[in-house]
């Protein structure tokens, strides 16, 4: 399978912007998607075959242990030539005394011109169902706080990034309820929402966790 443009990027977007590509190889995933962030300037909706595009990074929705041993993980291991997998436990044994916790995001960078970063934001601790959670706004979260956090150290590092649907495999989440807790991450952070949470009542899906 390659890939087919069901959302492009609008025509406000601008150079200085961050380029997020959403792909997912299945189709009702991907025109859900398509369907949610259809308003958004910075954000295109591919179908197909994540290894067929390029940017500066892409993203690994492993779990807190760092184990890729299947699925998109899996194949983003072998993508890079089974190098991945090594690379991310011995991160996360360093860096968090081997366990990542959902809501956070590492990233390392890797030898290929395709993918030259990849970033791991873990959507379960362990593989297993997450239908009823908040885990897809919390990898989401991640995701787009560790773009910002890096391109503030070094400007111009990762401009572009390929993010796969989160939650929809294993952890068994509604596919609707992914896109919208995506949705809700980009819409808080790159719209300046989280600057209204006066309270922790007001922040997204406080009610919801009642």
């Amino acid at each position: 399978m390659r890939t087919k443009t069901l959302k492009s990027f609008g025509k406000r977007l601008q150079s200085k912007d961050f380029k997020i590509t959403l792909c997912e190889n299945n189709l009702e995933i991907a025109n859900i998607l398509a369907n949610t962030f259809i308003n958004i300037d910075g954000v295109e909706v591919i179908h197909g075959n994540i290894f067929h595009l390029w940017a500066d990074a892409v993203v690994s929705p492993a779990n807190s242990f760092g184990d890729m041993s299947g699925g998109l993980d899996k194949a983003i291991d072998d993508f890079y030539g089974m190098k991945a997998q090594s690379k991310v436990q011995n991160k996360i044994r360093e860096e968090y005394l081997g366990e990542l916790p959902v809501g956070m995001t590492i990233t390392l960078e890797m030898q290929s011109l395709q993918f030259p970063n990849l970033m791991v934001a873990p959507t379960m601790r362990i593989p297993e169902k997450v239908t009823n959670s908040l885990n897809a706004y919390l990898a989401m979260r991640a995701i787009m706080v560790e773009l910002i956090r890096i391109n503030k150290k070094q400007a111009g590092k990762i401009e572009s990034i390929v993010i796969p649907s989160l939650c929809t495999g294993v952890g068994r989440m509604p596919y609707q309820e992914s896109a919208n807790q995506m949705f809700t991450v980009f819409k808080n952070i790159m719209f300046g929402g989280w600057l209204d949470v006066a309270h922790p009542a007001m922040a997204p899906y406080a009610l919801k966790a009642q």
